[in-house]
């Protein structure tokens, strides 16, 4: 009897077990992410050099390769489904074609997602979907590509991660839609030049804002100091691409020591080995 019992409680101890680990693994990234001043690393639309672009399949080998937050495009379809989809058409990443936001949750579904022009057997995930994946195990940044602000609040509380997600967009309205009902959600403006840093904390009082290349300079730096702000900056496209050609981790740390703290980039491979 007594050996049954330990059969029968096994797995339920091994689910808890795992439960556990993964909220530390997240607790873990959060703490880094509100407590220092560390590199952190973002996949842009996960692993998408090996993987079709957000996918699961990419969410689980981000994961795997030890990123800090994963970037999912956020797009809501014609009767009310939120799914991962960059482009505003699925033309380039599947089989189909259409505009996501005229077509239904049951078209899409049979669609197959593309991987470098090639058919896979993965399908567009649903928002739901992928937070099941990433729950407890890494931070996403949700990249809203709609403005269908309730639809996307319906699933975030629901899975109730709201503490494990960093709301991002360029439209500052959309961004303050979600922080009068997730007053305690973590936003992150997009920003033009310097001086809008100061606008955006006053606002939304961020922990990091997204800055580009053209003003990644000393005063920018100064300011996000002052106002004890990250700033989160892209690799993507040329850096990423001399990275792959020629990986030089001096002149990478160089660049992120002018004052950086999040890169985001398509090749996590490699920046992953600069923490």
């Amino acid at each position: 009897m007594y050996l049954n019992t330990k059969r029968i409680l096994a797995p339920f101890l091994l689910f808890f077990l795992f439960i556990q680990l993964g909220l530390a693994q997240v607790d873990e990234i959060k703490d880094k992410f509100l407590n220092s001043y560390d590199l952190m690393v973002i996949a842009h639309r996960a692993a998408n050099q090996n993987f079709p672009e957000n996918s699961i399949i990419a969410i689980e080998e981000a994961i795997r390769m030890g990123v800090d937050i994963i970037e999912l495009d956020i797009r809501v379809t014609a009767d009310g489904v939120v799914v991962l989809m960059h482009d505003q058409t699925v033309d380039r990443t599947t089989t189909g074609t259409g505009d996501v936001e005229a077509l239904t949750y049951s078209y899409l579904q049979s669609l197959r997602l593309l991987h470098k022009g090639k058919p896979t057997n993965e399908k567009i995930p649903t928002l739901e979907e992928a937070l099941k994946v990433t729950k407890g195990r890494i931070m996403v940044d949700m990249d809203m590509k709609t403005d269908k602000v309730d639809e996307v609040l319906e699933v975030v509380k629901a899975m109730d991660v709201v503490d494990e997600l960093l709301f991002f967009d360029s439209d500052w309205d959309v961004l303050a839609a979600f922080q009068e009902s997730l007053p305690d959600a973590f936003i992150m403006p997009r920003t033009y030049k310097a001086k809008e840093i100061k606008k955006a904390v006053k606002r939304f009082n961020p922990r990091a804002v997204h800055i580009g290349p053209s003003f990644y300079t000393p005063k920018t730096v100064a300011i996000a100091k002052k106002y004890g702000v990250r700033l989160w900056i892209n690799a993507l496209g040329k850096i990423d691409r001399n990275m792959l050609a020629n990986p030089d981790e001096e002149w990478a740390r160089e660049w992120l020591n002018k004052g950086a703290t999040m890169v985001q980039t398509d090749v996590p491979s490699f920046w992953t080995k600069l923490k």
